[in-house]
């Protein structure tokens, strides 16, 4: 076979690329990180071309076409493809599904084969007879995808079968490569404008038309016609004037889906501290592709500094990138970033639409947006000239990947920052320990030891729940007088007060008191949380939802208690205590809904809010000078959870949320409820010493050897049969023996073992984990990626260097 070839990487779980003949109408825009549109089996798919020269497939294979290409230039540059491909080797991960994850879902257009009805005669039972009356049904066509749905299985077979015998017709919609692109109709002046003397008699009886061509002149000569019409009041007779008379046309313009478009921003501070210079100088002097740790207190001004070094790089012709670790942080920061750079930030995360993310996403390609903010995947944004990437809150679990590719954002930040010769500034109170101490620690440690103008950091008082005076009337809340008294005084003085309670729902669990049995989930190994409002039971894993029995299922006992405390139970006791305090509450269940975070801080902001309740989510990036108290209600909700970073996330959650106090001139203190007073976590915590507590948990890391001391490399078999998923994973385990023992690596192969939440959506899951170097544990992870690609039940996922092995 001659001609020229491309290797195509598809949005696939496979490991390798497809490769297609390319038609001499587009071989000169068959370039490497080019979209292309391309035949795969009965339909069409977007995919990247990988290679544009390939070889020629092998034998007599026939290479499908290209069949179209609808960018100009190519979607992924050089150094983004690099990245991806980093990411696939490093994780184990389908090239194609890196790919994919790099771009916004608009981008990944998918044909529909549409199957018609012609006629019914003849067809009697079975499956062809159930398809026809599905699409009699339907209006006489539907998607064959829908059909194999109907049917529960691959409805290829019988449309085939119908397709012969002339029953229906087939049709293929080809893939949509337009990325949701909103329009919109704008009236544009011509190019020919009249002097002063020719619109006196051009308008001299039509004054309106007049006011309109100099609005729109005003306007640099084009304006949506929805503006002219609802803001301006022109009506659609004026703009037809004016487009009868030669003077302007009605065209349709790419809208701009912008939800930040009327922020106008947070001008931050002008005046930087002397550590705040200190620590600019640094980041100046930082080679470029190298990191630098930003270690500064809570409330210290790190958000200045990387203020400051974006504004320098911009003010260079460069970019910036700003992930934040929670989607209900981005406004705040959008806010403040938007106050410096206006108009140049496009913000990316998952909260927006699809067309809002392709909208951005366009931008940041063309070069009209310079910054970009937003969450873990921000990090792809494709951003020209990239001179600063800065990782907030660089310690936090949430910039890990919960699916294929399984990638950390703060490490695809280092891998991105040294290929386009970029300085990475990991910012954080509380820096994680992988950080600080693994195998690539960043270039510098800048320090910011103090908090603007010199506030204190507040006191810490830590409540020993084993024997602290309960507030008799709260039910199982662990609620004491200490507590109860702080929260009082505060509202009594007109401050506000933030309690956290990192635990959702009403209450942990429901027990019958008789026989002892906890109701849990049919489809998951955990325990039903209990939800009002409505009154549900439900799973925090699969989203099962019922009703609250009445009755013990197991015994038939008539009343079963509560036990264990969430937020929602927080909630009504505090609604019961203070009355007349204003209330809010945030968690995962009153933050579903699109901008629920951004309304319930700007609430607290407003001073609308007097005590704000929550999990996790209250405990970063909050800055309220009118937060006098920080109340921890139940600090060892996940200090004994099986996984080795349950000690590493108690501190920094704690750290975190006891900087949210004493940030105005009122000062603020902090109150620790625990019934381990001693666990180092606490302690350090209680003292605000980050470099303590990382000391003294590095040394409890180093025996038995964890992260960062050791590399870490999880592999989770799950299925529905039990019993096979358990043989899996110890052929799996035995698999892993003889590869390190064949190969004579330094490794060690810990299981199989079932995980800690043995079952969830139905799954059983077991899993092996493998110790050592990075280098042996690479190789372990490509023999992986090739051996278990694909399967299906039991599968397997290659989890390196995981966040949690629960």
């Amino acid at each position: 076979m001659t001609g020229r070839f491309a290797a195509v990487a598809l949005p696939l779980p496979i490991a390798d690329p497809y490769t297609y003949r390319v038609p001499d109408t587009l071989a000169d825009r068959a370039v490497r990180g080019a979209r292309v549109v391309v035949p795969v089996r009965r339909q069409e798919l977007v995919g990247i071309v990988l290679d544009p020269d390939a070889d020629a497939p092998p034998g007599a294979v026939e290479a499908k076409p290209l069949l179209a290409m609808p960018d100009e230039p190519p979607v992924l540059t050089p150094s983004l493809l690099r990245t991806a491909e980093w990411i696939a080797g490093y994780y184990g991960a389908p090239i194609g599904l890196t790919l994919k994850a790099m771009l916004p879902g608009g981008l990944w257009g998918r044909s529909r084969a549409v199957v018609g009805l012609v006629a019914t005669a003849g067809i009697r039972g079975g499956q062809a007879a159930a398809a026809l009356a599905w699409l009699e049904r339907r209006g006489g066509e539907g998607t064959v995808a829908a059909l194999g749905r109907a049917l529960g299985r691959p409805a290829w077979e019988v449309v085939d079968r119908l397709l012969r015998v002339g029953a229906v017709t087939l049709r293929i919609e080809p893939a949509d490569t337009s990325a949701d692109r909103a329009t919109e109709r704008v009236l544009a002046l011509s190019e020919e404008r009249p002097t002063l003397l020719e619109r006196a008699r051009i308008f001299g009886r039509a004054p309106r038309q007049r006011q309109l061509y100099e609005a729109l002149e005003a306007l640099g000569g084009a304006s949506p016609v929805a503006h002219l019409r609802d803001r301006l009041k022109f009506g659609d007779g004026v703009m037809r004037g004016l487009v009868t008379r030669g003077l302007a046309s009605v065209v349709d313009a790419e809208r701009v889906r912008d939800p930040f478009a009327e922020d106008l921003g947070t001008p931050p501070p002008t005046a930087l501290t002397p550590p705040q210079a200190a620590a600019l100088d640094g980041l100046e002097t930082l080679p470029a592709g190298e990191a630098a740790l930003l270690f500064g207190v809570t409330g210290s001004g790190k958000t200045l500094v990387y203020l400051e070094a974006i504004r320098r790089a911009v003010a260079a012709g460069q970019g910036a990138i700003v992930l934040v670790p929670e989607i209900g942080l981005t406004p705040q920061t959008v806010s403040r970033v938007r106050g410096v750079f206006g108009d140049q930030v496009a913000v990316l995360h998952s909260a927006l639409s699809d067309g809002e993310r392709a909208d951005a996403w366009r931008l940041v390609r063309r070069g009209e947006r310079r910054v970009v903010v937003g969450a873990r995947s921000a990090v792809f944004a494709p951003v020209s000239g990239l001179g600063v990437i800065v990782v907030d809150e660089e310690h936090e679990a949430s910039y890990k990947n919960g699916e294929t590719p399984r990638y950390h954002a703060r490490d695809v930040a280092a891998v991105r920052a040294r290929l386009e010769g970029a300085r990475l500034i990991l910012g954080s109170a509380t820096p994680s320990l992988d950080t600080v101490a693994g195998p690539r620690p960043p270039e510098r440690r800048l320090a910011l030891p103090m908090r603007i103008g010199d506030r204190p950091l507040p006191p810490v008082e830590v409540v020993d729940l084993r024997d602290a005076p309960r507030v008799p009337g709260v039910g199982a809340l662990p609620w004491s007088e200490a507590l109860d008294g702080g929260v009082a005084e505060a509202l009594g003085r007109g401050e506000q007060v933030l309690l956290l309670l990192n635990r959702r729902g009403f209450a942990a669990f429901l027990q019958c008191p008789d026989c002892g049995v906890v109701a849990t989930c049919e489809r998951c190994s955990i325990s039903l949380t209990i939800h009002r409002n409505p009154s549900r039971l439900r799973c925090h894993y699969c989203g099962y939802a019922g009703a609250v029995p009445e009755d013990c299922a197991a015994c038939g006992h008539a009343v079963q208690r509560m036990r264990g405390v969430g937020t929602q139970q927080l909630e009504r006791m505090l609604a019961e205590r203070f009355p007349t305090a204003r209330l809010a509450r945030m968690d995962l269940d009153t933050t579903s809904t699109k901008w629920a975070h951004h309304r319930i801080l700007e609430a607290v902001g407003r001073g609308e809010v007097d005590l704000l309740l929550g999990t996790q989510m209250i405990a970063k990036g909050l800055d309220f000078p009118n937060v006098t108290l920080v109340g921890v209600v139940d600090a060892d909700t996940a200090l004994h959870l099986p996984d080795f970073r349950s000690a590493e996330r108690t501190f920094q959650l704690l750290a975190q949320v006891a900087g949210r106090a004493g940030r105005g001139p009122k000062g603020g203190r902090v109150l620790i409820q625990t019934r381990n007073p001693e666990h180092h976590a606490i302690r350090w915590a209680a003292r605000h010493d980050a470099e303590g507590f990382l000391a003294e948990e590095l040394t409890l890391r180093r025996s038995p050897p964890y992260p960062p001391v050791v590399g870490l490399v999880n592999l989770v078999v799950s299925g529905n049969d039990e019993v096979a998923v358990g043989r899996s994973a110890a052929r799996l385990a035995e698999w892993c023996e003889a590869l390190v023992s064949t190969h004579n690596l330094a490794l060690t192969v810990l299981g199989p073992a079932p995980c800690p939440l043995a079952r969830i959506k139905d799954r059983w899951r077991w899993h092996v984990a493998l110790k050592g170097d990075g280098r042996p544990l690479g190789q372990v992870v490509r023999y992986a990626a090739r051996r278990f690609l694909g399967t299906r039940d039991p599968r397997v996922i290659i989890d390196r260097d995981p966040v949690s092995l629960l």
